[in-house]
């Protein structure tokens, strides 16, 4: 079964997109509607005087109905494994992990653990099972490309004793690529078959387990093992873009299936809940009240850290009160008391970290070093 088609529609640009088609066809796959749509829109407009028409394609990939995925409680905890030996000697920096913390944490899920692993099978089979079976939500960064070196998915499938299966609506999905195509057009070769079986061998996965297509952008899909294992690239824009658009089903109802109950909304005070005072004083100047703090709330869930800032204008001593939104008032009333006793102010939370995001060295900010240097993040798959 298949369908076309064609709308009218004009635009004030240089160009006007006078057609666009839209051609599909319905497969047998079991968690699609529908297979890999391919969009061409004619434009038409005018250069030097001269009218010209300009054909461009673009492809949606579907995406993986929330409903296929196996009801589970919502994960209280999670690790994640950033695998690779360009990490481990230097030559890329690691961002993907703290990402994940973010996500994982704006979420309300505690992050208990971050390592990275080199691209060794053995470690990856000793890591993989120790955080699956101690953690709720295990993602993997890393490992999964075509080269030599890209072991993630025989090693995982060993750990668990599993066979490596072909599968086909991600190998559809590789040959649709418009990357891939225009590479090799642009270069004017055909693609060697050696390429091809490259190709191939980034949709050899363990078996069994459940492939998840959580974005229509990319062919790239979240493998799951063992139920929590969560295997991702390690690019950082496809880590960052599937990690995103996957919170729609960890926060999707069906993960909170109890019995024949279901708890429709993610929040019943169950997600972090923050706030930071900030003070000029010193961290030993400051170490005994939030020692004294800390102890009276230790039992009630509330963790209080401080952190040195150094920037261009200023040193000053971040102070972070972390709690869960139940306790949200009490917080609130720890945080101003601790900020009376060392002179400090209420800062909002999205300020903070705010500009943290902006400030990749931090601390160090005022070393002209760190100040000039330039991170390109080029993880493989």
């Amino acid at each position: 079964m298949s369908f076309r088609l064609a709308s009218e529609r004009i635009f004030r640009s240089k160009f006007s997109i006078s057609r666009i088609f839209i051609n599909s066809s319905l497969f047998y796959y079991a968690f699609y509607s529908t297979s890999i749509i391919d969009i061409w829109s004619m434009m038409t407009g005018k250069k030097n005087g001269k009218e010209i028409k300009k054909l461009s394609t673009s492809k949606i990939f579907p995406i993986t109905p929330i409903s296929n995925l196996k009801a589970r409680p919502f994960p209280q905890t999670a690790a994640c494994l950033i695998i690779g030996d360009e990490i481990l000697n230097g030559k890329t920096v690691d961002i993907n992990s703290g990402f994940f913390a973010k996500f994982c944490f704006n979420l309300g899920i505690d992050v208990k653990r971050i390592e990275i692993i080199p691209d060794e099978e053995e470690e990856i089979i000793e890591a993989v099972k120790r955080l699956s079976s101690k953690f709720d939500f295990v993602v993997t960064s890393g490992g999964i490309g075509p080269t030599h070196d890209d072991i993630t998915y025989p090693s995982i499938a060993r750990a668990y004793n599993l066979p490596l299966k072909y599968h086909q609506p991600t190998l559809d999905r590789i040959e649709s690529s418009e990357f891939i195509k225009k590479y090799y057009k642009k270069n004017e070769v055909i693609i060697p078959e050696a390429t091809k079986e490259a190709h191939k061998r980034m949709a050899l996965f363990p078996h069994p387990s459940l492939a998840v297509f959580p974005s229509e952008t990319t062919w790239v899909p979240i493998v799951i093992v063992n139920e929590n294992i969560h295997i991702l690239p390690g690019i950082p824009k496809l880590f960052r873009g599937l990690l995103s658009e996957y919170g729609k089903y960890l926060q999707s109802g069906n993960n909170f299936r109890e019995g024949e109950g279901i708890i429709s909304e993610r929040g019943n005070g169950n997600k972090f809940f923050r706030r930071f005072v900030k003070t000029f004083h010193p961290e030993s100047y400051i170490s005994s009240v939030l020692a004294e703090t800390q102890k009276e709330v230790k039992d009630l869930g509330i963790k209080i850290g401080s952190y040195p800032k150094w920037t261009e204008n200023e040193k000053y001593v971040m102070v972070s009160f972390l709690s869960r939104e139940v306790n949200s008032k009490l917080v609130e009333k720890i945080a101003k008391a601790v900020a009376e006793k060392i002179d400090g102010v209420l800062i909002e939370s999205n300020k903070v970290i705010d500009d943290d995001n902006n400030n990749d060295d931090d601390d160090v900010s005022n070393n002209n070093v760190f100040k000039s240097r330039k991170y390109k993040n080029y993880n493989k798959l």
